[in-house]
């Protein structure tokens, strides 16, 4: 995943959680709410800054206070403190942040994408193509999945299916094209170094 792929999903899990307090209507607990938002924001700052145990630590904070709301509004703190972990290195701990994320939420399609990108660093392709797949059944217009799906698909020698992919990718995100385009070719050039 590129730096760049990184700080938007940040940027997007941010969104998602800011969008599941302001469906919280005749919230009865603004204080609490307004703590966690300023966490949040503070936790995804430090990420970016690279002060993962920080960002783990204010990620902590919120997860206690949203106890007390919604499963949605959980599952997007799980993923933010499972970025985090992830990024630390801790891959187990993210995976099973992750996996907690998408069962309070089975439908949190960033949970899926960044559950996947955990498998693909852990060489578990099978589960990162179905965590891919599951992100894409969620949302079809979801341009990362693809990405992701099409370039393991080539590393396993499913061009067609990668190329489908690829198409869907750059019709989604035309800007990533130049990117695209050398991730795939470090992919081919691996596939011929293989013995």
């Amino acid at each position: 995943m590129t730096l760049i792929t990184a700080r938007l999903l940040s940027l997007m899990c941010v969104a998602l959680i800011a969008t599941a307090f302001a469906q919280a209507q005749g919230d009865p607990h603004p204080e609490l709410t307004s703590k966690a938002n300023a966490l949040t924001k503070s936790g995804n700052q430090k990420m970016r800054d690279g002060d993962l145990d920080g960002a783990i630590a204010d990620f902590n904070q919120v997860i206690e206070i949203d106890k007390i709301f919604p499963e949605n509004v959980q599952s997007a703190s799980y993923l933010n403190r499972g970025l985090a972990l992830q990024k630390k290195g801790d891959l187990d701990a993210a995976l099973a942040d992750f996996n907690k994320a998408i069962k309070l939420q089975s439908n949190n399609v960033f949970a899926y994408q960044n559950r996947a990108g955990l498998h693909e660093k852990r060489k578990e392709v099978d589960e990162a193509i179905a965590d891919y797949s599951k992100a894409i059944k969620l949302n079809s217009k979801f341009p990362f999945a693809y990405r992701g799906r099409g370039l393991l698909l080539l590393a396993q020698g499913n061009d067609s299916e990668a190329e489908a992919d690829f198409a869907k990718y750059l019709q989604l995100n035309p800007d990533g094209k130049d990117a695209l385009e050398k991730q795939i070719e470090e992919v081919k050039q691996k596939r011929v170094a293989k013995p």
